[in-house]
């Protein structure tokens, strides 16, 4: 799943660790606009247990991390846009 937030993409993705015990989530940001292609903001990774939360929770709550940190950076970049 991919989405376009502030001139980021965003490109999550989940899969069952080798237990099957655990969702492993990975989100990847990379700068598309011309303004933060060369930004260089590191992949969010997290494990989640299965039991607990489906698949489809996963990926939203990578998701929503990898949109703080674009936020967190991109006020850092712009205060005067906070």
């Amino acid at each position: 799943m991919a989405i376009d937030y502030r001139g980021f993409r965003v490109t999550v993705d989940a899969k069952a660790d080798a237990t099957d015990t655990q969702w492993l989530c990975r989100a990847v940001l990379e700068g598309t606009d011309a303004q933060v292609a060369t930004a260089k903001l590191p992949c969010l990774e997290l494990a989640i247990p299965r039991l607990k939360i489906d698949v489809l929770m996963a990926l939203s709550m990578v998701e929503q991390n990898a949109k703080q940190a674009v936020d967190e950076w991109w006020y850092a970049r712009q205060p005067e846009m906070a």
